[in-house]
């Protein structure tokens, strides 16, 4: 089953399928206002785009990582081996994995599939912070929190587990099952799905996918399975999928992340039937089941629900009845330009083409966060981690500097950063990684280079400071947004949590250390 149109019917207005574009101009406004940083923006409606708007240098060609919305991908590949019977409700893991069995633990041979892909399984794991290869194993040996279906817990872990089973089940990977039954019929090109150490779909994160592949998505859901007039996704599916499964109340407070989980798709509390896909750092792709309207975003940003509110704030006044008359105002997204100061050529001179060596930091290297130039979400959950960046380069020119240095595991990369006011594309590849970043860079004083480089698709920038000292020279790694600034809104949880003088004391005393800690000095020399 092939659909060869591309792409989604565009609306010649906003307005001419009832979406009013100055309440969405107010929106964006808003969301500049609060610090929201959003990279892409569409809204449709009755099957069409009604409008779009991406950040530049970002363009409606280049993939975003899309972070936990890979689960309502997994969970769609769930449904159609549901549909076709090679898999049931029922399907527990000992069933399809014998050998995990030899524990002899109770509640792990009560553990189904479902309970994974509705995240009431029990356990809590973290498979993304152990260097070990066998995540299944990491799985089986993490501890019970409850009995698998008696409660809820949002464990990322549960969905590789689920897609490890169906792996085995189907005889194929989950890219190949998909590539036919929904990439195909969409019109989405294959996907780059993060993988294990043995080559299984991470299943809860991982995928990078344009801001319409995901709009594509959404869309069929809303439409009961149907894409351009073909039944894709089984209905009933759709309907079950996105529907109130598990109580997800005893664990978040947020109304949000309170209101209920389907499979895949949250239920929303701020508009009445309305369900979306989400990942981390704001990246939605939401539908308006009542106005036959989605809204789907990629973005950077640590709230939440500060997102979800202002979306719920602006999109009930957004939907007008349809007008071709009315005159329709530009949606567009803050350019973020880089704003420099001049290089100094005297420092430039003496330190062009020189390569320089760093000391490795050793704790942090033991604690297992080695520095890349690639910020730690990218890097920490990648296959082939890079890090203790090294062999350092720095070769000027009258617009920019080639900077070339070398990551463990052999990865070596150079690429041209501006100096002269705009920002730089280029490539970076760690291992199986490939990621267009964006980068500047300029002279803070005469011996200060910071340099300033992100991954299109990722939620953080590598903040990079160099100071250099004759044949000496210090590096201050860092991020936007701040590891300060998230270790600060964590401190401020546990205040509330734990009540006394004594415990606020030790959270203030230990919140500012854990940047320094984990965005050390690096110190090298001239080679």
């Amino acid at each position: 089953m092939k659909i060869l149109n591309k792409s989604i019917e565009r609306a010649k207005t906003p307005e001419s399928v009832g979406i009013d574009s100055s309440v969405i101009s107010k929106m964006t406004e808003e969301m500049s206002y609060r610090g929201i940083n959003v990279h892409s923006l569409m809204i449709l409606r009755d099957n069409k785009v009604a409008c779009e708007a991406w950040s530049k240098p970002l363009t409606p060609e280049m993939t975003h990582m899309m972070y936990s919305i890979s689960k309502s991908f997994l969970a769609t590949a769930y449904g159609f081996a549901l549909d076709e019977g090679e898999i049931s409700r029922e399907t527990k893991l000992i069933d399809v994995f014998p050998e995990v069995s030899k524990k002899q633990d109770a509640f792990l041979e009560k553990l189904t599939i479902h309970h994974l892909l509705c995240m009431t399984a029990g356990k809590q794991t973290s498979i993304r912070g152990s260097k070990s290869d066998d995540w299944l194993k990491l799985f089986i040996n993490a501890k019970w929190i409850f009995e698998p279906g008696t409660s809820w817990r949002y464990v990322n872990d549960n969905y590789y587990v689920a897609s490890k089973m169906l792996c085995k089940i189907l005889g194929e990977s989950i890219t190949e099952y998909l590539t036919p039954r929904l990439y195909e019929p969409l019109g989405i090109d294959v996907p780059f799905w993060e993988h294990s150490p043995e080559g299984v779909e991470a299943g809860g994160w991982g995928l990078q996918l344009k801001t319409e592949d995901v709009a594509k998505l959404i869309l069929c859901y809303q439409n009961n399975g149907r894409y351009n007039g073909v039944q894709v996704i089984p209905e009933w599916w759709t309907k079950e999928a996105t529907s109130y499964i598990s109580d997800n109340s005893v664990s978040e407070k947020e109304p949000d992340a309170s209101a209920g989980y389907g499979c895949g798709f949250w239920r929303c509390a701020g508009m009445p039937n309305t369900y979306r896909a989400e990942g981390m750092s704001c990246q939605y792709a939401i539908s308006f089941a009542d106005y036959n309207a989605c809204l789907v975003m990629t973005s950077e940003h640590s709230g939440l629900q500060e997102t979800l509110d202002v979306i719920w704030k602006y999109m009930p006044k957004a939907f007008i009845e349809p007008n071709t008359e009315k005159e329709s105002q530009k949606i567009t997204l803050p350019d973020k330009s880089a704003v420099i100061k001049k290089p100094l050529s005297e420092t430039e001179k003496l330190i062009n083409g020189k390569t320089y060596s760093l000391r490795k930091c050793r704790f942090i290297n033991f604690i297992g966060f080695p520095i890349s130039v690639l910020p730690m979400p990218i890097v920490f959950f990648a296959k082939d981690r890079g890090g203790n960046m090294n062999n350092l380069k720095f070769e000027f020119s009258e617009n920019g500097c080639i900077f070339s240095w070398s990551e463990d595991g052999g990865f070596k990369n150079s690429i041209f950063v501006s100096m002269n006011g705009e920002a730089s594309l280029d490539e970076v590849v760690i291992g199986e990684l490939k990621m267009l970043v964006r980068s500047y860079a300029y002279w803070e004083n005469k011996n200060t280079l910071v340099m300033h480089i992100r991954p299109l698709s990722s939620i953080a920038e590598r903040v990079l400071r160099f100071d250099f000292n004759g044949k000496k020279i210090r590096m201050y790694p860092s991020y936007i947004p701040g590891i300060d600034e998230k270790a600060k809104k964590v401190g401020d949880k546990l205040k509330c949590i734990l009540i006394g003088r004594w415990f606020h004391w030790w959270i203030d005393f230990l919140v500012p250390r854990v940047g320094k800690i984990l965005n050390p000095t690096h110190y090298g020399k001239m080679k």
